[in-house]
């Protein structure tokens, strides 16, 4: 006779195989192509969080990232850049503004031969955002907030964009 322990136990693996016969995956998780199993990332104007963000996105995706060019790697640059705010509306007396927040990411794939596999491709993302210039302390979180987001949106484009490879 199995102990409570032993009976839990068994449940757990046997709903495990079950998820897994059924072809269950978490959601977020993305396969790429075998071409894209093994990459060099060579960022520009990206921060050393953004770098480690990419780069767990693309081991999460399937791939091994590799510190320096490598025979079967593929080369994936990424530029990062920080568009200027746009001045949608202003609240006058009141305060209120409204601000476009936009950031915009390149990349593009080589092969370890230097053969072009994706030129140069272009993701953007904006966001519109009310702040209130008489309390500038919750704006700046706000916005601070709104370019985190700004950021994770690109960086699930950039898999996205990978996948389709």
């Amino acid at each position: 006779m199995l102990s409570y322990r032993g009976l839990r136990q068994l449940i757990v693996i046997v709903a495990s195989i079950g998820l897994v016969a059924c072809g269950f995956r978490l959601a977020g998780t993305a396969d790429l192509s075998e071409e894209l199993s093994t990459i060099y990332l060579v960022s520009r104007n990206l921060s050393k969080q953004q770098q480690d963000e990419i780069s767990g996105r693309l081991i999460r995706a399937g791939a091994t990232v590799v510190n320096g060019p490598a025979a079967d790697a593929v080369v994936l640059t990424v530029s990062f850049k920080v568009l200027p705010d746009r001045r949608l509306a202003s609240g006058g007396s009141s305060g209120k503004i409204v601000d476009r927040v936009t950031r915009s990411l390149d990349f593009s794939l080589k092969s370890a031969t230097g053969e072009v596999i994706a030129p140069v491709k272009t993701l953007r993302q904006h966001k519109n955002i009310e702040l209130d210039e008489n309390n500038l302390l919750a704006s700046n979180r706000e916005k601070e907030n709104v370019i985190k987001d700004l950021e994770q949106s690109l960086f699930k484009q950039l898999i996205d964009q990978l996948q389709r490879i």
